[in-house]
């Protein structure tokens, strides 16, 4: 007897390009499983809007998430049931204000074959949180049929709540590895000489930004910053791969012809990025760009800032990441210095065979976690 396809929805605020090789993948994994993946998302908005890094593949299924804003906070309203009605189960976000979590939390008790995922960090990294917020999370987590953690120190505090460790999945969040590593062996050392002589950067002279521009990065300190470096350091200059909202608070530095502005870094650019430049800067949050750094062989030169996302964990401090204190002052010194301790040596340079989150084995392990979820038996209500 022919065992019956099984459906699943996956709920996403919008897609990113970054996001689309995962979820191309994630899809061809499952349907080889006997499940098939829709991925429900709405437009972004926002911030996320002005990264102008959004796409709609076919396999999308276009919602309109409405949102309201009570005091400063944005409720999202919700908008993917429609989508998942009929599904054998849904992974929404971990989140104490969308109400398309507590809606499919609901149907998942109304329903012994429908089940529920959370995705996300899991741990509150990148703010406090409000404690109304972080307590409705947690018994989020623990009402859940699954949970779905990023990084391991979000599966640990899922873990700190009362979650069974059957219930969770890790699943080493990442980026398109392949396509960067591609990029990576294909870049010539006369592309990086060409590109440094086109906008006159020196060796060990050459940071990088890499990321979206807006105030989860902390532009605004990364500009004051290099105020400090240009009295100081006027032949170092930062090369930036990526767009958003606070793009015009590099307009100083930018004219001076100290910062190069290179508009949203495919995995080619950011390839001839890593060739000539000695660090990525980013005192702001230190997210997935943690993944994009190991592959290149940068390190991350940053802060610390308390907000930095769950990726953070896959740097270690005196190797693929150097931290300051949170003071542009004390930031622009370390970027100094380690760009001194540079001269008459050879950039470190990490081997890409060295140990890092790739896209492959995040989607067997989310497809591993969407097997345990749909299986798991849940008691008749």
């Amino acid at each position: 007897m022919t065992a019956r396809r099984r459906r699943l929805v996956i709920v996403q605020p919008y897609i990113p390009k970054y996001r689309a090789a995962f979820f191309e993948g994630l899809i061809t994994k499952l349907a080889s499983m006997d499940i098939d993946c829709n991925v429900a998302a709405s437009a972004p908005s926002g911030d996320q809007s002005a990264r102008n890094d959004g796409v709609t593949p076919d396999w999308v299924t276009t919602i309109v998430q409405k949102r309201l804003t009570i005091a400063g906070k944005s409720i999202s309203l919700g908008g993917a049931r429609p989508v998942w009605k009929g599904a054998d189960g849904v992974i929404v976000g971990h989140l104490g204000s969308s109400l398309d979590t507590y809606l499919a939390i609901a149907d998942s008790k109304k329903s012994h074959r429908f089940k529920v995922g959370l995705w996300g960090h899991i741990k509150s990294y990148v703010s406090d949180g409000h404690p109304l917020d972080l307590a409705l999370e947690r018994w989020q987590l623990r009402t859940a049929d699954h949970v779905f953690a990023y990084t391991p120190g979000g599966a640990q505090y899922a873990l700190s709540t009362g979650v069974e460790a059957g219930k969770i999945t890790t699943v080493m969040n990442a980026v398109d590895t392949e396509s960067l590593t591609q990029a990576v062996t294909a870049t010539t050392a006369a592309q990086a000489r060409r590109f440094m002589d086109v906008h006159d950067l020196k060796p060990r002279r050459t940071v990088a930004f890499l990321g979206g521009l807006d105030e989860s990065k902390r532009i605004d300190f990364l500009a004051e910053v290099l105020d400090i470096l240009w009295l100081e350091e006027p032949s170092l200059k930062i090369v930036v791969g990526g767009t958003g909202a606070q793009a015009s608070l590099l307009a100083r530095a930018a004219a001076r012809g100290q910062a190069i502005m290179l508009g949203y870094a495919t995995p080619d650019l950011q390839a001839l990025v890593g060739r000539v430049a000695s660090a990525i800067l980013m005192p702001g949050r230190v997210g997935l760009v943690a993944v994009d750094a190991l592959v290149l062989g940068l390190p991350i030169l940053t802060t610390d800032w308390p907000y930095h996302s769950a990726e953070a964990e896959y740097l270690v401090e005196g190797r693929s990441r150097l931290t300051s204190h949170n003071e542009p002052k004390s930031f622009a010194l370390m970027i100094r210095n380690y760009l001194e301790s540079l001269d008459g040596a050879t950039v470190p340079r990490y081997p890409l065979s060295q140990q890092y989150p790739t896209i492959a084995d995040m989607i067997d392990n989310f497809a591993g976690g969407v097997q345990k979820m749909l299986d798991t038996t849940k008691a008749k209500r």
